[in-house]
């Protein structure tokens, strides 16, 4: 059955506390990865498909029928670990005479326990209602130099205390708000353990309503930014939003089925995350990256989405780079090409002031209330 493989991503090693699930494509004797240029593709020149993978694909097709798409995509698709962070709205005394409510995030350490702190005003943390009645959970780095907003959808078995570092050193190296959030069976969103690709795509519709509609964001000036799983969600949002300044996709699919059988030439109703079909209808510029070694979602994925988009920025192929460690192990690298990636779109020059948003705060009803949030849920 069809696996949207797991993206484990943390700079505090905090991976090691999760229970990683790591599926790769099916091993093929006739089946090799290709070499081809970018003018080969879609012009005839790949391998014949090997026909392996159908009888999944027809049982999947079957229990789609019978209602049960949901139920298969949280076991084979959906892999939210175990919530890594914590939040908490603490008091800092501001002068003698008032306080200053804080939002202050907690992730677990190697140990399990929740430690190193991170709080401040141009850190907050939201809840944020989707229309399919779930809550998700959110943040916003706010770069007082900032030009662009990144909208960050993750990948699979990760959440935003594992994402959390990784996001604070983004925003500070590429001068960006970053806001990012966890799916519906993420983290602290609701529904524990049982996301569904409905909610999925629900939740990046919330998601950015909030940034632009409540925090006060600019469409414009919004930069979506998916990984693996979350280039999904992405590309649906982009083909809505053409206003959006430009879309990154991070070792992205071409759709979910496409993950065990890569050349399939039409798109089956009951496929997941069609990206490779709706890309085209993307009017924003799109970066492609995507790693030449990666085994888990092949470079095929990456070449065909950059094929096909319609805003086309030079991709960047990353030699040696897998699926889930680019960001890590060519660290510099990728700072430096979202950078030009940013000069390209002209999202990366600074503002001559901090007048970014203009927050409408009477309507911002999503802010966490509580002292504590509903935290820790237990093994």
């Amino acid at each position: 059955m069809m696996s949207i493989i797991p993206t484990t991503t943390s700079t505090t090693q905090n991976s090691a506390a999760v229970g990683e699930k790591e599926l790769k494509q099916p091993v093929r004797n006739q089946y090799e990865r290709l070499n081809t240029s970018e003018d080969d593709l879609g012009h005839g020149n790949q391998e014949e498909d090997p026909g392996c993978c159908t009888c999944l694909i027809c049982c999947f097709g079957c229990l789609s029928l019978c209602g049960c798409r949901d139920w298969v995509c949280r076991k084979l698709v959906f892999f939210p670990p175990h919530c890594q962070y914590m939040v908490q709205v603490e008091i800092k005394e501001k002068g003698l005479s008032s306080v200053m409510k804080q939002h202050v995030m907690y992730i677990r350490d190697e140990t399990g326990r929740f430690s190193d702190p991170h709080g401040g005003a141009h850190f907050k943390v939201y809840m944020v209602p989707t229309k399919r009645r779930q809550k998700i959970c959110t943040i916003f780095i706010r770069n007082p130099d900032a030009k662009s907003t990144f909208l960050i959808s993750h990948g699979n078995a990760t959440d935003l205390g594992l994402l959390r570092n990784h996001l604070l050193e983004l925003s500070m190296v590429l001068d960006v708000n970053v806001y990012a959030y966890d799916y519906t069976g993420y983290g602290l969103s609701t529904n524990s353990g049982r996301p569904t690709v409905r909610d999925c795509l629900a939740d990046i519709e919330a998601a950015f309503q909030h940034l632009t509609n409540v925090i006060g964001i600019k469409e414009k000036d919004v930069i979506l930014y998916g990984q693996s799983l979350g280039t999904g969600p992405t590309l649906h949002l982009a083909r809505k939003h053409p206003a959006v300044r430009a879309v990154v996709l991070h070792s992205g699919i071409m759709s979910g089925l496409r993950v065990i059988r890569p050349f399939l030439k039409d798109s089956y109703w009951f496929d997941i995350f069609p990206n490779v079909d709706i890309i085209r209808e993307c009017k924003s510029p799109i970066f492609v990256i995507h790693g030449m070694q990666d085994e888990e979602i092949d470079i095929l994925h990456g070449r065909q989405l950059y094929a096909k988009s319609a805003q086309k920025i030079a991709p960047w192929w990353v030699d040696g780079g897998g699926h889930n460690d680019i960001e890590f192990q060519t660290r510099g690298l990728y700072f430096q090409k979202l950078k030009n990636f940013l000069n390209e779109v002209g999202g990366g020059e600074k503002k001559e002031s901090s007048g970014t948003m203009t927050p409408k705060r009477e309507n911002e009803k999503v802010v966490i209330q509580d002292q504590v949030l509903p935290i820790d849920r237990k093994s």
